[in-house]
């Protein structure tokens, strides 16, 4: 007795009928897809918009960059001339200038010596008013009488 094996082995396929000829796959050549002229112009005009807005940005960065230039420019002209405009302030409030001009254009005159009259005081320096001093509530009552108000 043969196994099951064996039996496989020894099968016969020429028991089976052979199809006449096997149609045969003939592969024609893959005709290449152009694209749609409309998606052509659409994306070359996606291409010219891109191009386009790029350049204008650096034609709009050029133009900032003059005028920070320009506005830097003329701030560092205006800080000199501050400085110069600070200086001769300094140089016409100095003591020696008000005197030049008091002397020259206002027509005034030093004090000699007969002009100038010196005090001297035996006491320690006090000051006395004949006036008696006013309180708080004295001030206030005259400033609301000058506006108008009695109490």
């Amino acid at each position: 007795m043969q196994s099951n094996l064996a039996t496989k082995r020894e099968y016969n396929f020429e028991h089976f009928e052979t199809p006449a000829a096997a149609p045969s796959i003939e592969r024609l050549p893959r005709r290449e897809k152009l694209p749609h002229p409309a998606k052509i112009l659409s994306m070359a005009l996606v291409i010219l918009a891109i191009v386009f807005a790029s350049l204008y940005g650096r034609v709009q960065i050029a133009q900032l960059n003059a005028q920070i230039n320009e506005t830097t420019a003329r701030l560092e002209e205006l800080t000199s001339e501050k400085v110069r405009m600070e200086a001769e302030l300094d140089g016409q409030m100095s003591l020696s200038r008000v005197e030049e001009i008091a002397l020259d254009e206002l027509g005034m005159v030093k004090p000699d010596n007969s002009q100038v009259t010196y005090l001297k005081v035996q006491q320690a320096n006090k000051i006395q008013t004949t006036e008696k001093s006013r309180s708080l509530i004295d001030i206030i009552s005259d400033f609301f009488a000058g506006i108008g108000i009695d109490f």
